[in-house]
Parts: C-alpha cells; sequence; structure tokens
C-alpha cells in the first residue's frame, strides 16, 4: 500500500488520512482528511485505484535499496 499524500495546504505538511468516517453513503465513498488543517480532499482516479485494490508495485518509500544490486 502506498504512503498516504502530504496536505496541499501551503502552510502545512502533514500526512493525510482515509476518511470514511463522514462519508457513509457507500461503501467506497472517502475523501482525504487532515488533522492539522482540518479539511478535506477528494481522491484523484490514480488514488482511488491504489488505495481501493491496493498496487501492484511496492511504495518507494518501503523498497529495499538492497535489491537493486542484485
Amino acid at each position: 500500500m502506498p504512503l498516504p499524500p502530504t496536505c496541499p495546504t501551503p502552510d502545512c505538511d502533514d500526512r493525510l488520512w482515509k476518511d470514511t468516517a463522514h462519508t457513509n453513503t457507500d461503501w467506497d465513498n472517502w475523501r482525504w482528511w487532515c488533522c492539522r488543517c482540518r479539511k478535506q480532499w477528494y481522491p484523484t482516479a490514480e488514488q482511488l485505484q491504489d488505495f481501493r485494490y491496493g498496487t501492484g508495485r511496492p511504495a518507494a518509500a518501503h523498497r529495499d535499496p538492497r535489491a537493486a544490486h542484485r
């Protein structure tokens, strides 16, 4: 699972959360939520795909640097 994006607000760089508490009209209806700014954003189509089904590629932050040398 990829890391969530950072907040798009210029003064904030906090990580966003997948908020399902306030969007309960559908099983997969969710928004990005920033705890610091207390704002919500719609996810992009790519983010919906990645966070709904998972991605087949490993996240860059979790990639083992030793794997490239094999």
